[in-house]
């Protein structure tokens, strides 16, 4: 008799829940297993089902020496409704085996804090149909706690099976922890002499009161609401008061995975009230809210677990919701809450999008599959049950490897044998410390473009309308991929080419995102962004004295508002930089050599736009009765105060860093001696990308640009 195991003896894991799937030779169609680790030293024996030979465990390891697990399997016995084994006779064990894991705890990576929102003056109670309240449950405060604590354990464990599976190594990410002496969390109201650690739920009381944060014009689900975002945004604003969680963000973003605890459902209005599901954030907070509606289908103690999954009561929105009309049973209701729970504050809290399936779309239906071997009856299909494969295989739901790709570079997610660095913005280092922290820039080049980032590019995504179809993914090497590129050819008939073989009607006009560790960039029409440039080539001598030349443009940054102006400059000669700032970026203005033209802009003056080409093009200006060889061009607007940037001998901009969001906000130089200035304006606005020649071929020759009350959109020209 055998027991298999898809964890070899003494792996390292960095979640302290795993599951450890399996099966036995015995071919066993219904039993028990029990797990016993290190003699019960820091947690009590743990007892899961066996179905058709096959098993799914969820496990607890502690650090500090291997756990030793002792594994039993009996042909008599079933699991209880409160998740312990029931024996027919004494146990029969019919097959045992062994397995030694090691568990690496992770505190120097970024953690997620798990929290509870509640009302001012909140009952601190959350919806519960009458079958449980007449089994003694009690929807307290208390129980929402060890929900949660109990919940967050499980997202660990999966994802990390997740990343496993894909062979990403044992990574999951981290919530911040407390130490806990008591086992009732395992099912038993007793003190263990050796104590263990548990997710801490940290809860945070509203200055609003129950009935505001009902109101219908904050419930995510009325399409007539005045803000159906102010739940985000509210939970924010009370995480950034909370110093025990905001006073830790050291120049980074905090993590924050949040519950509103006073959500209910409206019965009249066939309305969840307190309730959103979102997931984002800034970059001071990152964020996924849900509503409690669901909480009473949620597990309370690791035990329940099986029989929480294995709870098909039906359920009445006489006495609570059915979220998506897809909650008609508990454990549906199970999948459906905890699976968007997850969607929210494990995917896009952690920067994913929706993806084409997975946990990122809506496979969390048949979330139960992911730690279960048996389903019930399942109202959404009309399905009588299911059972896993005597393979040990069935459809469940899955991270998109989309989502996993992002994991591994996610600084939650890192593992001391990892030898490639991660997002600057998901790491402990303050952001500002990384100083060439740029989103990758893009320029446009015959039927295709060229995608930079000094930071390393690591995946690029080809979406059609709002799911990405096709990818290229830049893995480390110890993953067996060619590593960051700093530098990537996009053609646009390949990558049509290739995403159109994945899906057929694929539109042609998709777009394209590229992930680096700096940022994101994202191209919303590709195919105008390859054919525009070249079609926008603006024609002038641009004050170089060198002829016509076919000037192309960058991506522009910010926002291209009304018309577009440019002008010209010869970036080698410049030799000295005014910069004029406030809260925004002003304008620039550039003194450079003419290199033996006689010819230089005309220095424009504040209200120097007058008139424009129907093309809407500002043409340049040039003074022919400055015959000095020094020129000046101006970007954008001069205003009393300024700094400068002067360069040396020899000395020239390669590129400019530019923070930028819905407009631009600051500015700054890099030299070919790797010289950089200082971030000129508003250093704190926006994020921050890269202008630069996109080849060595190429060379700068202007800038376009386009006016608010302050700098909106920019770009550079170049030419060959």
């Amino acid at each position: 008799m055998t027991i298999s195991f898809n964890y070899q003896n003494n792996e390292i894991v960095s979640s302290p829940t795993v599951i450890v799937s399996g099966s036995t030779s015995t071919g066993l169609h219904r039993g028990v297993i029990g797990f016993t680790n290190n003699g019960n030293k820091v947690f009590p024996p743990q007892y899961f089902e066996v179905n058709n030979g096959q098993f799914k465990a969820i496990i607890h390891v502690s650090p500090g020496e291997p756990n030793n697990f002792e594994i039993e399997i009996y042909d008599n016995a079933f699991i209880n409704p409160f998740g312990f084994p029931d024996y027919n006779g004494k146990p029969h064990t019919v097959d045992k085996g062994f397995l030694i894991l090691s568990f690496n705890p992770l505190p120097q990576n970024k953690p997620v804090y798990l929290c509870i929102i509640r009302g001012r003056d909140s009952p601190n109670t959350y919806d519960m149909p009458n079958y449980r309240l007449a089994r003694g449950e009690r929807p307290t405060l208390e129980n929402a706690i060890k929900k949660l604590k109990v919940a967050g354990r499980l997202i660990q464990a999966y994802t990390q099976d997740e990343m496993r599976a894909v062979g990403f190594s044992n990574r999951s990410f981290q919530f911040v922890e407390e130490t806990v002496s008591n086992q009732s969390l395992f099912g038993y109201n007793v003190n263990s002499p050796t104590p263990h650690q548990e997710v801490k739920v940290f809860v945070l009381t509203s200055p609003k009161s129950v009935a505001e944060l009902r109101s219908p014009d904050l419930a995510q689900q009325n399409p007539k609401a005045k803000d159906s975002g102010g739940l985000f945004s509210h939970a924010i604003d009370l995480i950034k008061n909370t110093p025990e969680i905001y006073n830790s963000k050291n120049g980074t973003a905090v993590q924050c995975a949040v519950f509103y605890i006073d959500s209910t459902f409206d019965k009249r209005n066939n309305m969840i009230l307190a309730h959103a599901a979102l997931g984002g954030g800034t970059n001071e907070v990152k964020l996924g809210i849900f509503g409690s509606h669901g909480l009473h289908s949620f597990a309370q103690n690791f035990p329940l677990v099986t029989p929480s999954f294995l709870d098909d009561t039906r359920l009445s929105t006489s006495e609570v919701a059915n979220d998506c009309g897809e909650c008609s049973t508990s454990y549906e209701c199970y999948n459906i809450c905890f699976g968007a729970f997850i969607h929210e504050a494990g995917g896009h809290m952690l920067g994913c999008p929706h993806q084409v399936d997975g946990i990122m779309l809506r496979d969390y239906v048949m979330l139960n599959r992911s730690f279960m071997t048996r389903e019930l009856k399942n109202v959404r299909t009309g399905s009588s049950g299911k059972i896993i494969g005597s393979d040990g295989q069935w459809p469940v739901c899955h991270w998109n490897r989309l989502d996993l790709i992002r994991f591994l570079f996610h600084d939650s997610f890192s593992l001391p044998i990892d030898n490639f660095e991660k997002v600057y913005s998901t790491t402990m280092k303050p952001d500002n410390s990384y100083q060439l922290s740029t989103s990758p820039s893009s320029y446009a080049l015959s039927n295709g473009a060229i995608a930079k980032s000094d930071n390393g590019i690591f995946l690029v995504e080809v979406v059609d309308g709002e799911l990405a179809r096709y990818h290229e993914a830049y893995l480390p090497a110890m993953y067996g991929g060619q590593g960051l590129q700093g530098q990537i050819k996009l053609s646009y008939k390949d990558l049509l080419k290739k995403v159109r073989s994945m899906k057929g009607d694929v539109n042609d006009e998709y777009k394209v995102r590229v992930l680096s560790l700096g940022g994101d960039l994202f191209i919303d029409n590709f195919k105008k962004h390859c054919s525009d440039q070249h079609q926008e080539i603006i024609r002038n001598d641009f004050g170089l004295g060198r002829g016509e030349l076919m000037g192309a443009k960058s991506s522009i940054l910010g926002n291209a508002k009304g018309p577009m102006h440019y002008v010209g400059f010869n970036v080698k000669t410049i030799f000295k930089i005014r910069i004029y700032s406030g809260g925004a970026l002003d304008g620039v203005k550039f003194f450079y050599r003419g290199g033996g033209s006689s010819i230089a802009p005309k220095v424009p003056r504040r209200n120097y736009i007058k008139n424009f080409l129907s093309n809407n093009q500002t043409p340049l200006n040039f003074d022919t009765t400055n015959n000095t060889s020094e020129a000046i061009a101006v970007v954008g607007r001069e205003k009393g105060n300024y700094a400068e940037f002067v360069l040396d001998e020899g000395e020239y901009i390669t590129k400019f860093n530019i923070r930028n969001g819905a407009w631009i906000d600051a500015i700054q130089f890099v030299t070919n001696k790797n010289r950089i200035s200082s971030m000129f304006g508003n250093t704190n606005g926006g994020h921050i990308s890269s202008l630069e020649a996109p080849t060595s071929d190429n060379e700068i020759i202007g800038m376009y640009f386009y006016m608010g009350d302050w700098l909106d959109g920019l770009g550079i020209i170049y030419t060959s």
